[in-house]
């Protein structure tokens, strides 16, 4: 189980590009925050938000702060990822 680690690391709004798997990009924001697993290792999720409503469902790369992930949307809704540990979120807000 893992615990938002709230008070230390602030979730981050980072401006976003989606590119889908019919070559079409558009605008999103991407939120991240770290989380503490029950262990202690710490992680970076993400998530995409203020997406344009009519993105059908599929799996797409997300392209932020020199970053990309791939991700997928299920029924409407994005799929959480992980990004890599070293990055510092705070720098490319």
């Amino acid at each position: 189980m893992l615990d938002a680690v709230a008070n230390q690391h602030p979730l981050i709004r980072i401006p976003a590009f989606l590119s889908g798997p019919d070559g079409s990009v558009s605008r999103c924001f991407v939120e991240t925050w770290k989380e503490r697993s029950s262990t202690g290792r710490t992680y970076i999720r993400c998530r995409i938000v203020d997406d344009p409503p009519d993105l059908s469902d599929g799996e797409y790369m997300v392209e932020f702060a020199e970053q990309s992930v791939r991700t997928h949307k299920y029924h409407g809704r994005w799929e959480l990822a992980y990004l890599c540990q070293d990055l510092e979120i705070t720098d490319v807000a």
